[in-house]
């Protein structure tokens, strides 16, 4: 069976990493000013109340999300596959250490540990993009999700690198891929959700906005956790008893 739709600890570590990433600071309060950009209707149009005209802007609103969720999902995928290269060429178990110690770091990061660290400071900086114009059609809410994934990088670098440290660790592209596929769907997924209902998104906005602080901790503890797992290999063991455990319970038919 394909590793892909194998229970994998570290798909589960990427897809909340997206969710994360989707719950930062510095995204989570943008996205109705983003599905307003990338559809060209205005926030009033997509909380709209019931009307003839309703149905029209959610079902625009989904096709431009859908076209900004592949722009961003391609770059992704594409870092995947080259930190999953590096990965096959530097196949060695200081990598992991390596990787390991990263994302350590990258979790203290995240917990604060480092604010006092200037030099570091470009990690917590907010990428801004300038949408004045708004975007030719399609298309070109595709490349604005290209934009999004490369110009906000900073924004979510912590969490985004820790990734594709674990990505160079699976010393293969298409598990690299693969995984930071799933790292792009836990941030499309609740895109989509908030394209298809907006004011679902605003309310849930009002009710996690107070939490965003606690979210972003425990964001940084379960890196912590995850780079000492990788350091002394244990996510690989971890992953491969729940795949053995999946196998078993599920008999093949072939």
């Amino acid at each position: 069976m394909n590793s892909f739709f194998t229970p994998n600890v570290s798909f589960l570590v990427a897809f909340l990493a997206g969710l994360f990433s989707f719950i930062s600071p510095c995204v989570f309060p943008l996205i109705p000013s983003y599905l307003s950009y990338i559809s060209g209707l205005s926030v009033k149009e997509l909380t709209g109340d019931q009307s003839t005209a309703q149905p029209k802007a959610k079902f625009t609103a989904v096709k431009h999300s859908l076209m900004f969720i592949l722009g961003f999902t391609v770059i992704f995928v594409l870092l995947g596959v080259f930190s999953g290269a590096v990965g096959s060429l530097l196949h060695s178990i200081w990598l992991m250490r390596i990787a390991g110690i990263f994302i350590i770091i990258m979790g203290l990061f995240i917990l604060g540990a480092f604010n006092k660290i200037k030099f570091l400071s470009f990690m917590n900086a907010e990428a801004n993009i300038n949408i004045k114009n708004k975007p030719l059609g399609l298309i070109g809410s595709a490349l604005v999700g290209i934009v999004f994934a490369a110009a906000w990088t900073p924004c979510i670098g912590p969490i985004l690198a820790s990734i594709l440290f674990i990505a160079s660790t699976m010393h293969n592209t298409t598990a690299g891929a693969e995984l930071l596929f799933v790292y792009a769907m836990g941030l499309a997924v609740p895109f989509f959700i908030s394209s298809v209902s907006l004011n679902l998104f605003l309310s849930a906005f009002k009710k996690i906005r107070p939490f965003i602080k606690t979210i972003s901790v425990i964001s940084g503890i379960i890196l912590v956790a995850v780079g000492l797992l990788i350091f002394f290999n244990y996510l690989s063991i971890i992953s491969l008893y729940f795949g053995n455990a999946f196998h078993y319970n599920i008999p093949y038919n072939g």
